[in-house]
């Protein structure tokens, strides 16, 4: 995990007259918008399940001082049939009375806030690392730090973040909205295919079909 104030540094050199913690809180704000938008800060977490207990919530599971944002996907540990993403408006409509129903492997699983995930069936047993989850997340508000694989790959990206915030903040001395929309549009314009790399999970060579009009 890499410091996020090791950035700080570089986004004073552009805007002296900010405050270290300004400069740090702005660089937060677009570590998690960059998160939250490309699923790039990835992690798997082995999720063991409790008899008759249908919820369990990730916290505990994820590195400190993140939050989820999504469930890539999910494996059945024990080599069954993964579980599959639903909502609860899908098993209102196609499954009747699904709340009651119990089995030792789950079919479907729904993403329930709060770092919470809810599988269907629910778990008939208690089983330790019953399924391994691949998450993505996003530094918490509280964060000090970042995984340090992003910061070394994106740290350009994050910069012009902050910076775009920074210039936007109205009444400042270093207040500028020119500047404001040069990096707000230099941080959205890399965001697709940082998005791209993470959902080929950083691997090169990957073959991609290209539409005209864009991929």
């Amino acid at each position: 995990m890499a410091l996020l104030s090791v950035l700080v540094p570089d986004v004073r050199m552009e805007v002296p007259e900010v405050p270290s913690f300004v400069a740090q809180r702005q660089l937060l704000r677009a570590m998690r918008e960059f998160c939250e938008f490309t699923r790039a800060w990835r992690v798997n977490v082995s999720v063991g399940v409790t008899k008759n207990v249908a919820t369990v919530n990730l916290t505990s599971l994820l590195p400190g001082g993140t939050e989820l944002v999504d469930i890539i996907s999910m494996k059945n540990a024990d080599g069954g049939a993964p579980p599959e993403p639903r909502t609860y408006r899908w098993l209102d409509k196609n499954i009747s009375d699904w709340r009651s129903e119990s089995e030792p492997d789950a079919n479907y699983y729904v993403l329930d806030g709060n770092n919470t995930v809810r599988f269907m069936p629910t778990p008939s047993a208690t089983t330790a690392g019953k399924y391994t989850a691949r998450v993505s997340v996003k530094p918490l508000l509280t964060a000090t730090t970042i995984n340090d694989v992003l910061v070394n790959k994106y740290s350009e990206l994050f910069i012009h973040g902050a910076l775009a915030y920074l210039y936007a903040v109205p009444r400042k001395p270093w207040t500028d909205a020119s500047l404001a929309q040069y990096h707000d549009l230099r941080f959205r314009d890399g965001l697709p295919s940082a998005r791209a790399e993470a959902a080929d999970e950083f691997q090169t060579g990957i073959p991609r079909k290209v539409k005209y009009g864009g991929l």
